[in-house]
């Protein structure tokens, strides 16, 4: 899955020529940054995915941007970057209203453990001869 994106690109660089992106890939970015330059590509969030395989993205690139520049970027064979981290997009360029909504989410919680019981519902204790912990169990 390539993460899909929204971005807003200066043309040739010019900041009075710029056009919004509203679905863009993740190497599609890439291919508009080595075209109009790296700070050319700015506003960038993620709106979406792309169920596209590696292949049928390399494809539609080439035929939107010619063949050349795509295999002059990714090399002829090999996978695409699928993720904003992946590509290494500088934070710098990312929409910042979604920037801070992004790191204003909070980090998955890991899930809760509870004491594990016998059919007759003591505490179970735990072994210290074993390396698990048979005293709790997930959930």
């Amino acid at each position: 899955m390539f993460e899909l994106c929204s971005c807003t690109v200066a043309i040739g660089g010019d900041v009075r020529a710029v056009v919004p992106k509203p679905r863009v890939s993740v190497p599609e970015i890439l291919l508009l940054q080595s075209i109009n330059g790296t700070d050319a590509v700015t506003n960038i969030r993620v709106v979406g995915e792309m169920d596209h395989d590696h292949a049928a993205e390399r494809d539609r690139l080439g035929r939107q941007y010619k063949d050349e520049r795509v295999i002059a970027l990714f090399n002829q064979f090999g996978d695409l970057p699928q993720t904003l981290s992946d590509a290494r997009i500088s934070d710098d360029l990312l929409d910042p209203v979604w920037r801070s909504q992004k790191e204003k989410q909070p980090a998955k919680k890991a899930a809760p453990r509870k004491r594990a019981r016998t059919a007759g519902g003591k505490f179970v204790a735990d072994n210290p001869d074993t390396p698990e912990n048979e005293a709790f169990v997930e959930g």
